[in-house]
């Protein structure tokens, strides 16, 4: 192994992978000018955009260190995620180790045949108190394979990448492979780069069209943007899949079915790579004062989570509408899944956002015990779509909640400061010129039903809130919400099938004697009215039968918006304020 000479310190790494399919990448690292008698090694406890400890130490199967002349040191493991080197007076040392590279999602480290997928943040080791030492990056692939990455690129051995501190390295994830799609384009002096890897046959002119559409209202929005190139990493798989990743000047996607996401998934597709970008802004520059700046050695718990990650799901959303890359059509019925997800969880009146902002670092990406716990991406959304409204409202038209981001941009990100809910608090009231204790107080550190405000807030813009039975038989009238399997992910309260002491995780297996087969749906519809005999099987496998009577009530209702009978002049004026759209029957 060969490590350049430099003439400044700083930390390199080599990774190489002499078997793809044993999936562990090969990593070998050099610390020069060392002054002290004993190095901490550590690893990322958690990456950014999953507030939650990453374990990623559970992938390394060895860590060995050795001087300069091949002698081996001594490293005791000391935490979790924490390596103690003894250097013995070396002022040079060379750390070994293998990480597994089995998982392959958006924020993973994954390799196989077809690729080498890294996000440098779960497995490239730092040393404490030198984060910001430049890093050094050699990948030794075959000479065919193409690199997609954020990172600086040395001209002369494309192989060769570098990043100026450990926190630049860490949020540059890359792609090495020889089957990547490339394309480039810009969009207002951006240089946007659009990297396909897996089975898929991008529309490239189609792409950059609505691509440039949205970026150009995201960059509006803000009048900069932070990075001279951006690049859109998109991990493509032939099963079922929606995730992404932010990062300072990039993101990875990943979404599949490969046959669904230019046709049924496209508009999802669309939705998850605006919100990447808008993450760009906030919260990789915008960010929470407890993550100015991150500190990977344990949880950086934070309570505004509801502006972090639900004003992005909103302007996300909401800037593919103002582009007119969304119809309105296809605008309502993003709104139609927030309403249905926040108005589904009870657990709505019981646990403010701020609260589940905080608890993401508990079990904030698993659907958790019943009733328990909220999202930040949903109620968030819904309250900085209220917060968009009433301000325009509010000032005639003057500001809207672009120009509150706009200022924790430049006043605080661009400060190198980090803001607080009360800052974001009174950057609205400067704006409105109002006070907004009440809405704070009731729906972002209190948990008071949002359905009378959303319906007034709505109504500004010409839009009424609508109420209708769930289509599902067994959610309205039973309470019990299903997968196709029979599975029980969800029973509201009070309903007759929790009253009959089912359980979320039992699977139904027959109604009336007969196996469902996955035609849950049909069976209920079919036996209606009736007594139901079920048998069930519970999560701790025990067999029962369960008697159940159907409930003329409304559980699980679905909320949708409409536009008004005969919308006022000022309704339909600050709806297109609001959405640059006409407001349309």
């Amino acid at each position: 192994m060969i490590f350049l000479e430099k003439n400044f310190l700083m930390i390199t790494y080599h990774i190489s992978c002499s078997l793809p399919s044993s999936q562990y990448l090969i990593f070998r690292m050099k610390i020069c000018d060392i002054d002290q008698n004993a190095l901490n090694l550590r690893l990322a406890a958690w990456r950014p955009g999953r507030y939650e400890l990453g374990n990623f130490a559970k992938n390394i199967r060895y860590i060995k260190v050795y001087d300069i002349q091949g002698n081996e040191l001594k490293v005791s493991k000391t935490h979790r995620e924490c390596w103690e080197v003894q250097t013995k007076g070396n002022q040079e040392i060379v750390v070994n180790y293998e990480y597994y590279a089995g998982v392959l999602n958006a924020g993973s480290t994954f390799l196989d045949e077809s690729q080498v997928y890294i996000n440098p943040v779960n497995c490239f080791l730092f040393v404490e108190g030198k984060e910001h030492l430049p890093c050094e990056m050699y990948l030794d692939v075959p000479s065919h394979y193409r690199i997609a990455t954020g990172l600086k690129v040395i001209s002369e051995n494309p192989y060769i990448l570098t990043a100026r501190n450990f926190d630049e390295l860490a949020d540059r994830p890359l792609i090495a492979s020889p089957t990547l799609k490339h394309h480039l384009f810009e969009v207002q002096k951006l240089k946007v780069h659009l990297w396909f890897q897996g089975e898929c046959k991008p529309d490239f002119i189609r792409l950059e069209n609505d691509f440039s559409r949205f970026i150009s209202e995201q960059i509006l929005a803000f009048d900069e943007f932070p990075e001279p190139e951006y690049h859109f990493l998109f991990q493509i798989t032939p099963h079922k899949s929606y995730h992404g990743v932010e990062h300072e000047n990039s993101t990875v996607c990943m979404i599949g079915p490969t046959y669904q996401v230019f046709k049924e998934s496209y508009v999802d597709f669309l939705g998850l790579s605006s919100h990447e970008f808008y993450h760009s802004w906030n919260i990789k520059k915008i960010r929470p004062a407890e993550m100015m700046p991150y500190d990977f050695t344990k949880e950086n718990y934070f309570r505004t989570g509801y502006v972090a990650e639900g004003v992005t799901t909103y302007m996300g959303d909401i800037m593919l509408y103002r582009s007119r890359v969304f119809s309105q059509a296809q605008y309502f019925e993003t709104l139609h899944e927030l309403l249905k997800k926040h108005f589904h969880n009870y657990a709505r009146l019981s646990m403010p956002v701020s609260e589940a902002s905080f608890d993401m670092w508990i079990d904030g990406y698993e659907p958790g015990v019943p009733y328990r716990k909220t999202s930040i991406y949903t109620e968030g959304a819904l309250l900085a779509l209220m917060t968009d409204i009433l301000l325009i409202e509010k000032t005639a038209g003057s500001y809207r909640l672009d120009d509150v981001m706009r200022r924790l941009y430049f006043e605080f990100a661009c400060n190198g400061k980090g803001y607080t809910s009360d800052d974001y608090k009174q950057i609205i009231e400067q704006i409105s010129a109002e006070r907004w204790d009440t809405f704070f107080e009731n729906y972002v550190f209190g948990s008071k039903d949002f359905e009378p405000i959303l319906r007034s807030t709505l109504l500004k813009a010409g839009l009424e809130l609508q109420v209708t039975p769930s289509k599902e038989l067994y959610e309205r009238n039973y309470g019990i919400k299903l997968e196709d399997s029979g599975k029980i992910t969800q029973l509201a309260p009070d309903s007759p099938a929790l009253r009959a002491g089912m359980q979320v995780g039992e699977v139904i297996a027959t109604i009336n004697g007969f196996s469902i087969n996955g035609n849950t749906k049909a069976w209920f519809e079919y036996f209606h009215g009736e007594l139901l005999h079920l048998r069930t099987k519970t999560p701790d496998n025990r067999v029962r039968m369960i008697e159940l009577l159907p409930e003329e009530n409304n559980f699980y209702p679905d909320y949708t918006v409409k536009v008004v009978a005969d919308p006022s002049n000022g309704q339909i004026e600050l709806f297109e304020k609001w959405t640059k759209n006409l407001l349309c029957e």
